[in-house]
């Protein structure tokens, strides 16, 4: 699967929070993706083929860190957003970067990004 480098997967079920970060990362460059549910990201993923998700870990119907697994064995960059602290400092396996939503701003989040991916 080729991914997009530019692409970026928002999995967030709180509209508000998801719309920050993606007006952010599109003043970027960036190609932004929202998903509020696990079934929608899951089709956009194969559609879009995003190069990074950014996941909640808690989703309606669905565990966040089992999705940012999966997502990580299709050979996206996975940001793990959480306000859970247990989540935070001690991610699942292919998560590449761990933030707190309460304390990470969109500008961090793009910066995160661009130095996960090496793409600015």
């Amino acid at each position: 699967m080729d991914l997009q480098a530019r692409a970026v997967l928002i999995v967030e079920d709180d509209t508000a929070i998801a719309e920050l970060y993606s007006l952010r990362l599109r003043m970027d460059g960036y190609t932004v993706h929202h998903a509020s549910d696990a079934a929608t990201a899951q089709v956009i993923f194969g559609q879009a083929k995003p190069a990074v998700v950014c996941v909640d870990t808690r989703l309606p119907g669905a565990s966040g860190l089992a999705m940012a697994a999966e997502f990580a064995q299709h050979g996206a960059t996975v940001v793990l957003l959480t306000n859970d602290q247990e989540s935070f400092e001690s991610p699942p396996r292919g998560v590449a970067r761990a933030l707190l939503k309460a304390r990470t701003s969109p500008s961090e989040l793009a910066t995160a990004i661009a130095e996960l991916t090496g793409v600015s």
